[in-house]
């Protein structure tokens, strides 16, 4: 079993704003739970910087964001864990996708970690161990101790992407078990 942490190519590929001054809060409530029932479909545009670069099947945000082709190859393996939250690029439509599906699957024993002065709570992840038996059939989640930015896939999702050869995705294995 192999998970990657999903990111983006934003040296290669376009990312993308909001077009209105938020605040900061904003982006910190996309943290596993549901938002669809209130979302408003905010405008997004291409930071001016990267019109330079190519454009991408999934531009940079501070969630995942995937265009139609994208969503198309993708959302047959994720569906059951994500919300689609619109975003309007000019004309075009763009989905932001709200991983709903928040794991405690992390095994504690055989990860490496730091925690914040409270020895409680973890700052960040130097190693991650998941609990497989908790992660099978789950194609992209979150897990309980970062609940905002950090978003994982599965093995599956990755070979997607490649095989589709779907462009602006940056996967990183963080994990592999051979058992």
């Amino acid at each position: 079993m192999k998970v990657y942490l999903l990111n983006f190519d934003v040296n290669n590929y376009k990312s993308i704003q909001l077009c209105d001054d938020v605040d900061a809060d904003y982006y910190q409530m996309f943290d596993g739970t549901r938002l669809k029932e209130h979302w408003i479909s905010p405008k997004v545009k291409v930071y001016d910087e990267d019109e330079v670069l190519l454009d991408g099947d999934a531009p940079g945000f501070n969630i995942p964001v995937f265009n139609k082709k994208a969503l198309d190859f993708l959302y047959p393996l994720i569906h059951n864990n994500v919300e689609l939250l619109p975003l309007r690029l000019n004309d075009e439509l763009l989905y932001g996708i709200n991983v709903i599906t928040v794991l405690d699957a992390i095994n504690y024993d055989l990860s490496d970690y730091l925690t914040f002065r409270d020895g409680k709570r973890i700052m960040c992840f130097k190693k991650y161990y998941f609990k497989d038996e908790i992660i099978k059939g789950h194609n992209i989640f979150k897990i309980n101790d970062i609940r905002r930015g950090v978003v994982f896939v599965s093995e599956c999702f990755y070979k997607s992407v490649i095989e589709n050869n779907l462009k602006g995705f940056k996967m990183e294995l963080v994990y592999e078990n051979e058992d």
